[in-house]
């Protein structure tokens, strides 16, 4: 259904004090999350870079927020999107899943994002 790629220098959200607002870009639980990084700033980006890859795999949907995206990770820390609000509606009504990669190397973070149709059963 689509692909999408986001490369984020590190260094460059420095100064982005406004991501840093809860409920605007990430939400709550992602902010704590970041603050307990070992980086918190490569987390940060991590997250960002996540999330424009999203925004560029999906196709138009008017009207969900970037914190309709929330970016987990599991037990092995592989990231993955849990999904809320007029976003996670369109994905179910629409049977697709989101696969999400990232990647981090010398003060940058890449994020791969796949959209792609859920199996059916």
């Amino acid at each position: 259904m689509g692909l999408g790629h986001d490369l984020q220098s590190v260094a460059e959200l420095e100064a982005a004090k406004g991501l840093l607002e809860p409920d605007v870009f990430f939400t709550p639980a992602e902010l704590a999350r970041i603050s307990r990084a070992p980086s918190p700033l490569e987390s940060l980006a991590a997250g960002f870079c996540a999330k424009e890859a999203l925004f560029k795999a999906l196709p138009l949907i008017d009207g969900w927020f970037w914190t309709d995206a929330e970016l987990l990770h599991d037990a092995r820390h592989a990231p993955r999107f849990q999904f809320h609000g007029l976003l996670a509606e369109h994905l179910t009504r629409e049977g697709w899943q989101v696969a999400v990669s990232l990647s981090h190397s010398g003060g940058f973070v890449s994020a791969v994002v796949v959209v792609t149709t859920a199996p059916r059963s």
